[in-house]
């Protein structure tokens, strides 16, 4: 009994109602041209003037814009069927349309014989309840017609299970029919595809930036407490001026922090302070300076000429490199040179080799320069070149030139 009972059924016996009147225009249509011709009234040209036109407008009806987005309203609303949203920028096109037209032809059908159903049980139904005090021949009548108002009760019971299950195998074709296409999931499936990568992307790209600002500051940070910790008796004036470095390192570190999680939050960082770049270069060296580490700064070239974006991939890398030759060499020189090129940017930090260069372990310094690299299309060396470590990196313009 659990149709009779359920809201279902009753949206679904609508719907294949629905299919009804889409097929009652098209039969009138048969039904006028049929009694037409049959009585005479029209020749031969006559007939295709009329059946032509007819049947263009009969057909284009299916297949005009909306059909689509109306059909898959109806059999989410009254056949319960779980319909995936098409692409909305296909929802329309022909080989949806068509398909839509195809859905119409199928409800038209359904209906039709539903409709032809119901005209027959309900006055069926009417009759058999009466049966035993009219005459319906051949049917019997009087008391040997008892049984028959059992048979038209059950009429309507049997009509409405047969709707719930018409209506449910609706349910099952309609995501088939009006679901998005092959080409349609392809094409979410590749929309999807590419907006998982440029999130994995920018999740990297922001993992390399606290990576590489955080942790230049921390290296340089170590250092001097390490070196001020040594002199805290003997030299007060080398320990003022490390904490003074302390100091500017958390408070750079925390600017770069905070651009980041500006990211995050807000998706572009809004206005908040810009990532650092080559311009930048001076406060970094002497950061790096103020740890005892003598760092040699070469500029050939006007680095304001280079597009930000390059510039700011560029700084990275030359941090980078700083930190790991404070990390793993220690405070030893280390000379870095910027040559700016007419389409390209190149860099080229050295310092003598330390105890744990070239050891594996699970740094990220390399792999993240690589990855700044090759967004870039750029080339980078970094390793052992006789007896010091030798990072190199050119980072060509191309069309950064219009969106730095």
């Amino acid at each position: 009994m659990a149709p009779l009972t359920d809201g279902l059924t009753y949206r679904r016996y609508v719907h294949l109602l629905l299919g009804a009147v889409i097929l009652l225009p098209y039969v009138a249509l048969v039904w006028l041209i049929a009694s037409t011709v049959t009585n005479g009234g029209l020749g031969p040209l006559g007939l295709v003037a009329i059946v032509a036109p007819a049947t263009g407008i009969a057909v284009g009806v299916t297949l005009v814009p909306g059909v689509r987005a109306l059909a898959i309203t109806a059999a989410r609303l009254l056949l319960g069927a779980e319909v995936p949203e098409p692409d909305p920028a296909t929802v329309d096109s022909w080989q949806g349309r068509r398909r839509a037209a195809l859905w119409l032809v199928v409800n038209a059908a359904a209906g039709g014989l539903t409709a032809l159903v119901t005209l027959v049980v309900f006055p069926t139904t009417i009759g058999f309840v009466f049966a035993p005090w009219l005459v319906l021949p051949p049917f019997p009548t009087g008391g040997r017609a008892w049984w028959l108002p059992l048979v038209g009760a059950l009429l309507p019971v049997l009509l409405l299970h047969a709707a719930a299950a018409g209506g449910a195998a609706l349910a099952r074709l309609a995501p088939r029919m009006l679901g998005p296409t092959r080409t349609e999931r392809m094409a979410a499936e590749l929309a999807a595809a590419h907006a998982a990568e440029r999130a994995l992307a920018e999740r990297n790209r922001l993992a390399r930036e606290l990576h590489d600002s955080v942790g230049h500051a921390l290296t340089v940070t170590t250092l001097q407490a390490g070196a001020a910790a040594r002199v805290l008796d003997s030299d007060p004036a080398f320990v003022a001026t490390a904490l003074d470095a302390i100091a500017e390192a958390g408070r750079t570190a925390l600017a770069d922090l905070d651009h980041v999680l500006g990211l995050l939050r807000d998706g572009d960082g809004g206005d908040r302070t810009p990532p650092p770049d080559l311009g930048d270069l001076d406060a970094l060296v002497d950061g790096a300076r103020s740890a005892g580490v003598a760092v040699g700064l070469r500029r050939d070239g006007a680095t304001g000429t280079v597009p930000r974006a390059v510039s700011r991939e560029a700084y990275r890398i030359v941090q980078e490199a700083l930190t790991n030759a404070l990390r793993h060499a220690g405070p030893v020189p280390v000379a870095v040179r910027v040559t700016v090129e007419e389409d390209a940017v190149a860099l080229e930090i050295t310092n003598p080799l330390g105890p744990s260069h070239g050891r594996t372990g699970g740094g990220r310094g390399i792999a993240g320069m690589r990855e700044r690299v090759g967004v870039l299309r750029g080339e980078l060396a970094a390793g052992p070149d006789g007896d010091r470590w030798r990072v190199a990196a050119r980072l060509p313009f191309g069309d950064a030139r219009m969106h730095g």
